[in-house]
Order: C-alpha cells, then structure tokens, then sequence
C-alpha cells in the first residue's frame, strides 16, 4: 500500500478547495463591507495589491506561449493550418463579439458629455503604435497589449524557418511553467485579495451604482451560458459527425474540473484526449501529422481560443455609460478589434486587457476595480465559455484539416434558429428590466441645498416677484456697515438662473455659491436677510438706486460696472465658453477652426460685456443678441452656439441633455467675479474686501468651491453608507 493511501483524510476548514476559499473570501468581504460600511476602504490597498501582481506573469507567458506554439510548425503545416482554422477562428470571434454587443443594447447609450475642455479630450495614440511595436520595450511600458500579440505572432512565424531551435522551445517553455507556479501562487492569496475588493466595494460603492453592477455581471453570465451550452455546441453538431449530447459528454470532464478549479489551463488534457477520440471515431489518420497538428491546434487554441476573455468588452461597453465616457464612432468600430487582440492568452491575461482598453478610451482606473470586484462571479462564466470555446475549435479544425467534415443542413437551421430566438429573447427581456436597475440622472445641482450651518439663527426673506421689483424700504442714500447693522437688514438682489451661484433647487428653496456667502455675511453682521430680485438689464439701474445694498449672482467685472458702481475684488473667475448642441462639441474646440465655419450663428444675451467681447472674438459671425437664455432650448435649430462663462454654461447644460458647455482654445482672458454695490460705497467695499479676504484664508470660500463648483459632498454633512456597526452603535447609545 502506498504512503498516499496511509494519510488520513482531510477535515473541517482542510478539506475546503480554493475555489470555496475564494468564495467564502468573496461573501466575508460583502458582509465586512455590509458591516463596516465605509471604514473597509482601508483595505483596498491589499485589493490593489492583488490586482497588480496578477498582471505580474502575463506578458511573459503570452509571449513565450505564441513564440512556443507557433515556432513549432514547419511553414507548410502552418500555411495548411492557417487554411483549416482562420473562418473557424472567425466565427467563434464574431459569434461572441456580436453577443456581446447584442447584450450591451440593454445598456443606455453613455450620454454626451454636458462639458468638453482639451484638457478633457483623451489624446489618441496612433493605429500603428497601437498595432506594430518600433520597440517591444516600450510596448510593453504603455501596455500596449495588440502591439506585443503581433510581436509575438511574427517572432513565432520566423522561428518556423530556424533549424537549431529545441533549446529555445526548453526556455520557452520553462517561462511558460514559471508564469503557471507563479499565479498558482497569486491564487493561493486569492481569498485574501477578493476579500479585500469585496469589502472595499461593498462598504463604499454608492446605492446608484449597485444596480448597475447588477446588470452588468447577469448580462455576463447570460452571455456566457448562452454561447457555451446553445450556440458553439449546437454550431459544431451541425458541422461534425456527433451529436450535441456527445459532444457535451466528452467536454463534460474538462468543464467540470475548470469550474471547480476557475482555471481553464487544467481544461487542456481533457480536451486534448476528447479530440483524440472524435478525430479518431471520424475516421482522421492516426499519424504523426495529425498527432502534430492536434499539439499545434491545442497550444493556439489557449492563446486565441478563450473567448470568456472576449467579455472584457462588454465590460468596457458598461464602463463607457457608467463613467460617462462617450467613444466617437471610429473608437466603437476599433473597439472589438483592439479587444480581440488585448484578451489572448490566459484568463488571468485579461487584466492586462482591461489596463489597455480602459486607458485607451479614457476610462478612469475605477473600471479595473471594476472588473476585478465582479471577477469572483464572472470568472466562473469567463473559465466555462474558455473550455467550451477551446473545445471547440480542437475538434472541428483537425477535422477540416483532414477532410472530415459532415455538415448537416437541418441542424445548421435548427441551431440558427434556437440560437437567435432565444439571444432575441434575452435582449428584449433585458430592455424591459434594464430601466428599473438604471433610473434616468437629472442634474444633481438641483438636489445641493444650503449648508444647516449658515441658514440656523439667520432670518431671511426671499422676494419671488417680477424681476426688478423695488424692495419696501426706503434708498438707504449712503451704504455703510454702520447703516446697515442700525437698520438690521441686508438687502441682496439676486438672479435665480444663474446656476451654482444663484437658482432654485428642486425643494423650490433658493440656494447657490453667492447665496451662501450672503447668509454669512448676515451672519457676521448679525443682521436679517432680504432676497430682491432683479433682472439683468436693469441691474445697474436698481443699484444706483440703492434698491438693493449688493448683488450677488454670478456677476462678472465689466469696464462699465467698474465706472458707474462699486465693485468688491474678484472672488472667482471663469473662462468664455460655448454652448453647443453635443454631437458637434468637437468641432469647437479652437477658435481658429470657429471662426473658419461659414455662416456661424452666435447667440448672446444682452449684456455690456458679452457682447462686445463676441464681435471681437468672433468677427465673422452673426451675432444674436436675446434677453436671456431661457429660450435656448426651443430654438435650438437657429444658432450654432450660445455664448456664456464656462461655469454658468456649464451649470446650464448639465440640465439640458443634448447641449455641451464648450471652452475653445486661445480665447483670451477669463470674466472676473465680483460682488457689485451702489455708488460711493467705498468705506463697505473697503470691509466686504477685508471679509473675502479672511473667508477665502479660513476655508470658507475653499468649502463652496468644493460643494457648489466641483460637486464635492460636505466633510461635516456627508452621510456614511448605511452599515450595522453605525446601527448597533447608535442603539447602544440611546
């Protein structure tokens, strides 16, 4: 009797394979996550970790592994075989891009963007550095993943022609089983790090977005069932002389031990014996060249074949609308070429892959964390359809190459006929359930509000009549600080169009940068609030009139302002911009290319300082001058752009879909912000400047910019994810 039968059997947590450690690891971290809410963030480091040293062996494998398979053939052989496989590659390429681009229709198309800058343009490098590597170093430092595969690929066909080349395939081959020890070993920490991104994911990621990860990995398991166990089964029933069940029976080992294990290398023996069998009940030649071409087929087949890896675009599909990434359409037809050549090789490869594609359209680096959250589900997905693809073509492709086919034209239909019905079905049944885990965005602005802190202990009353109104009180003649504590109101005129410095939210409260700078100084002069409104071209008018003490609304410095009424120092600045119908935001981004467009059609409001500032920078156009830009929407098809503040066009856009807030290149200086006050107010201009000034030291003007600008949630008022500790906590406490 043997040692082996002499040990005692494994119990308890021992017996446990590392498949169930990756799954137990996944749902601790869910339920950390669940638990702890937003303090797990302190182990996205270990998560980040994981995800680096799996990227760690895979240019060496991927490279050794093309360089080995192909290297072994003689050019004839090769040139035969490429004959026999390059339609059967083809199919199984298209069969699972178009799948998967038939899945994503259930996901929104990313909307345009509401603001485009060319710092916010992604600079595209160019098809051939992508595709062709002048130098393999630096291929390999950007990650470029298709210029290394072809690389490889021309490596390998080279070597075809080298007569001494057994101890390169020993070295090759020796990389090729230090890359396998080497992610055996990141496996082995697998629970650790999937319990880390879980963890991190559960406790941070935002109740908006959970729905969409939902959709996103039931769309990948979708897909991969359907095409393992529908279309490429029932596709080579129809080609070869075995039947579904058969061919299913002989896959069945190999795909059982790549799910138990999520390893699809493991499948390779299985399917190499499987094809060996149904080559030989087909009547192929057992000869040396089919023993060779059976070795070949099966190391390409693990480079080319692993069409689970192929779902990296749809993720990258996903990605696009969650991230609000709009591709330009030579990028949508680029996309399923750069992925089919950024997913070769082993399923642990595919990190690499989402690295380069990510980075390529402009994805931020969340979409790798996405993708390697996910992967404790999808990978079983990824691992079955690999088997099954590899399956595939190991038992068609031989059977090409020796003449064996035996098509089948009624099974050809049946297949075709399932296999579009039922994807028909999955679609249409995922476009009726995507809206409910995608609710539409409106624009978030609408929902900030005024911070407790300033609006306590302060009295305002905010005027909602005709815009120009006269306040109740009398003209106060000259505007001190002492005249306006010994009244004990603050008169504001403010705009409520101007967002984020002035505009109604969606509880119909008035709100906005401007606004809070007004609470706090009715605060710091401890004196009650009065919200006037006013309109734009009576402004001046009202102020000379001493209607109001001061307007706060976005207003920006002009040369006639700075004559006829007091003007505080500048609090913000902001660049000209455009407003643009968002299929054309390209075209303008650089005012030479503008001012080229024949009959350009320039919209402005009636304003002092945009108008004349449009003819000069726009000469040739013609120029509309309206009231406002309430309008704007309904006529849309009698201008090419509006012109505004790059902040105001902005915060306008961001609530009209379909417009983009444009800042062209070499427009000149930027609008200046400032607080405007009647005339011969120069002792209070003298103390509003002191207080700016001392509010833009303490933080307070750091705070709105960061709230009403940048869209950032408040230190002191951001809520944490619900998590139990904070619940138990807060129980414990009453």
């Amino acid at each position: 009797m043997s040692d082996a039968g002499l040990r005692p059997a494994k119990r308890g947590l021992r017996a446990l394979s590392l498949p169930v450690w990756i799954l137990l690891g996944a749902v601790a971290g869910i339920l950390a996550g669940v638990a702890l809410g937003e303090r797990t963030s302190v182990l996205q480091p270990i998560g980040d970790a994981y995800g680096r040293m799996l990227q760690m062996a895979v240019y060496p494998y991927l490279i050794c592994s093309l360089l080995g398979s192909l290297g072994r053939l003689t050019p004839k052989m090769a040139w035969r075989l490429l004959g026999s496989s390059w339609h059967v590659y083809l199919f199984v390429w298209v069969a699972t891009l178009a799948t998967i681009w038939l899945l994503a229709q259930v996901i929104p198309a990313p909307p345009l963007p509401s603001v485009l800058t060319q710092a916010a343009v992604h600079q595209q490098t160019d098809f051939l550095t992508l595709l062709i590597p002048a130098n393999l170093i630096d291929a390999l430092g950007q990650n470029y993943v298709p210029a290394v595969v072809v690389f490889a690929i021309f490596y390998g066909v080279a070597i075809q022609r080298v007569e001494s080349k057994d101890a390169l395939f020993q070295v090759l081959q020796v990389v090729q089983t230090a890359s396998v020890t080497i992610w055996t070993w990141i496996v082995c920490a697998a629970p650790l790090g999937v319990f880390a991104l879980m963890a991190s994911a559960a406790g941070s990621i935002q109740p908006d977005r959970l729905g969409g990860v939902l959709l996103y990995v039931g769309l990948f398991l979708i897909g991969t069932i359907f095409l393992s166990f529908v279309v490429l089964p029932m596709a080579l029933g129809a080609l070869v002389p075995f039947g579904y069940r058969e061919i299913m029976k002989e896959l069945q080992p190999a795909l059982v031990l790549a799910l138990v294990t999520t390893l699809s290398v493991v499948a390779l023996p299985f399917i190499a014996k499987a094809t060996e069998r149904l080559t030989a009940k087909a009547g192929c030649p057992e000869t040396d060249e089919c023993l060779d071409i059976r070795q070949a087929n099966l190391s390409l087949s693990y480079v080319l074949a692993q069409l689970g890896n192929y779902f990296i675009y749809l993720l990258i599909l996903y990605g696009a609308f969650a991230y609000r990434v709009r591709p330009s359409a030579s990028e949508r037809l680029l996309l399923p070429f750069w992925t089919l050549m950024s997913a070769v090789g082993a399923p642990t490869g595919v990190v690499n892959g989402v690295t380069f594609l990510s980075g390529w359209l402009g994805l931020p680096d969340d979409a790798l964390y996405l993708f390697l959250e996910t992967w404790p589900i999808t990978r079983y997905g990824q691992v079955g359809l690999s088997v099954v693809g590899m399956g595939f073509v190991n038992i068609l492709i031989p059977l090409i190459y020796f003449g064996k086919l035996k098509p089948r034209p009624m099974r050809a239909l049946l297949a075709g006929t399932v296999s579009v019905g039922l994807l028909a079905i999955l679609v249409l049944g995922g476009m009726s359930l995507g809206p409910r885990l995608l609710p539409a965005a409106g624009n978030p602005k609408l929902a900030f509000t005024l911070e407790s802190r300033l609006t306590e202990g302060v009295t305002a009353e905010v005027r909602r009549g005709p815009t120009g109104g006269a306040s109740a009180a009398a003209p106060r003649g000259e505007l001190t600080l002492s005249a306006i504590q010994s009244s004990g109101v603050l008169r504001v005129g403010y705009n409520p169009d101007v967002i984020p410095f002035s505009y109604w939210n969606d509880r119909g409260d008035l709100v906005g940068f401007d606004i809070s700078y007004a609470y706090e100084l009715a605060r710091d002069l401890n004196v009650k609030l009065e919200f006037l409104p006013f309109d734009w071209r009576d402004l001046s008018r009202d102020l000379v009139q001493g209607r109001f003490d001061i307007a706060m609304s976005g207003i920006y410095v002009t040369d006639d302002r700075l004559q006829t009424l007091t003007v505080s120092d500048s609090y913000y600045q902001s660049p000209m911009a455009l407003v643009v119908h968002a299929e054309r935001a390209s075209e303008f981004l650089d005012r030479a290319a503008i001012n080229a467009m024949p009959n350009l059609r320039l919209v402005v409001f009636d304003d002092p300082e945009l108008v004349p500032m449009v003819h000069y920078q726009f000469p040739r156009a013609n120029v509309r001058v309206v009231e406002n830009y309430g309008d704007l929407p309904a006529m849309a098809d009698q201008f090419d752009a509006a012109v505004w503040t790059l902040q105001q066009a902005s915060a306008w856009t961001a609530a009209h879909p379909g417009f983009t807030a444009v800042r062209p290149a070499a427009l000149g200086t930027p609008f200046l912000f400032a607080y405007l006050l009647p005339p011969g107010a120069d002792s209070f201009r003298q103390f509003l400047n002191q207080w700016l000034a001392l509010h833009a030291a303490n933080g307070f003007r750091a705070a709105q910019l960061d709230y009403w600008i940048k869209g950032k949630p408040r230190a002191g008022e951001r809520r944490p994810r619900w998590n139990l500790f904070d619940v138990l906590m807060s129980e414990a406490a009453r």
